[in-house]
Formats: structure tokens, C-alpha cells, sequence
């Protein structure tokens, strides 16, 4: 339990840097204002949730803030899993497809993010195992 937070916050680093990088990578110069108010979005959600959850940590009277934060995180975690998965699976389709082409330089900043999204959400089951751990009377747990 106590390598919980230390793993979010690597997590949290490296679904930020992945969409930093990809962001950069992603997004040449002259794209679509759609382009570039996507990876706004995306990297807004992640600041505003990721700085919640990381002052509700650092509070302890927060408990509450810090769930919703969780959840939020954890949601946001599965939904980008599934998208960056998808992104691979959709360069792997054709080179002339949008997003990946499954280069060295398309799969970095994607790995990175699917790297930190994974990280994420096996410590969200990580401590939902150890509460029902917790939660079981002693004699159960025999």
C-alpha cells in the first residue's frame, strides 16, 4: 500500500509527458484548429484532475476530493487506454491513415501514455483488493 502514491504520480507523468509528446509529434504546424483544441482538452482534463487528486492527497481532510479525483483519473485512464490502443491497432490499418503509422516516433509518446494508463489502473484495483481485505472480519480472512 505505501508504493500506491508514488506509482499515480509516475503514472500521472507519464500520461502527461505522452501527451506532451504526442501533442508535438501529432500536431504539425498548419493542422486544423479541431487538432489542436483536442490535445488542448485532453491535456486540460488530465491538469485539472491530476491537481486535484494531487492536493487532495497532500490534505488529509480532503477524503472526498480525493475520491471523485480518483474516479475521475481512473475513468479518464480507461477511456485513453482504449483510444491509444485503437490509434496502434488503426496504424497498423495503413500508412496513409490518421494518428499512428506505428513508427518508432508514433509509438513512443503512445507507449508512454498506454504505460502510465496501465500503471494507473492497476493501483485503483490494487487498493480495491486491499480494502476488501480490510473489510473482511478476522476470522474470514483465516
Amino acid at each position: 500500500m505505501n508504493n500506491i502514491y508514488p506509482l499515480r504520480c509516475v503514472s500521472l507523468l507519464l500520461i502527461a509527458a505522452g501527451y506532451g509528446w504526442a501533442g508535438g509529434h501529432y500536431v504539425p504546424a498548419g493542422s486544423s484548429p479541431w487538432a489542436y483544441v483536442f490535445q488542448f482538452v485532453i491535456l486540460l482534463l488530465l491538469m485539472v484532475f491530476s491537481v486535484g487528486f494531487l492536493t487532495a492527497a497532500a490534505a488529509t481532510a480532503a477524503a472526498g476530493r480525493l475520491r471523485w479525483n480518483t474516479r475521475a483519473l481512473s475513468v479518464f485512464a480507461g477511456l485513453t487506454l482504449v483510444i491509444n490502443i485503437a490509434n496502434v491497432v488503426q496504424g497498423a490499418m495503413g500508412k496513409s491513415a490518421f494518428g499512428s503509422h506505428n513508427s518508432f516516433a508514433d509509438l513512443v509518446p503512445i507507449g508512454m501514455i498506454i504505460g502510465g494508463d496501465v500503471i494507473w489502473l492497476v493501483t485503483v484495483v490494487a487498493v480495491g483488493r486491499v480494502r476488501d481485505r480490510s473489510r473482511k472480519p478476522a476470522a474470514a480472512r483465516r
